[in-house]
């Protein structure tokens, strides 16, 4: 037996804001919305993919992420990619990382960090 990884929650301030950008970066739609808690998934409504779930908190995020979200370009190069992200709101994000990594880091509109991997990561 095994279990099959089916959501990634998202603790935030603005549930909509991050679902609304998380849809544009991994092309997926709002799947469910209700006050304080909206959910996104792939278009197709494949029940068997993984859905992001978001959820409102009162405390803000206060440090660096233990878990994230890697993102690899698919149709494109890695900057084109990276400058598509900033343009959806994204920003660059420090956690660390050496000046020779293959990856970009990069932070959601809340902060919560992501990287942008290049097409052979």
């Amino acid at each position: 037996m095994a279990s099959v990884l089916s959501e990634i929650s998202v603790d935030c301030a603005n549930p909509m804001l991050l679902a609304r950008f998380w849809c544009e970066v991994l092309d997926f739609e709002v799947r469910e919305e209700e006050v304080g808690l909206v959910s996104i998934g792939a278009p197709d409504g494949n029940s068997g993919a993984i859905v992001m779930t978001f959820a409102q908190v009162p405390e803000p995020k206060s440090m660096k992420n233990r878990l994230h979200l890697d993102v690899r370009p698919f149709g494109t190069d890695q900057q084109q990619e990276v400058d598509r992200l900033l343009s959806l709101g994204a920003s660059y994000a420090d956690v660390g990382q050496d000046e020779d990594v293959s990856w970009v880091v990069l932070a959601d509109p809340e902060g919560n960090e992501f990287c942008v991997l290049s097409g052979n990561s």
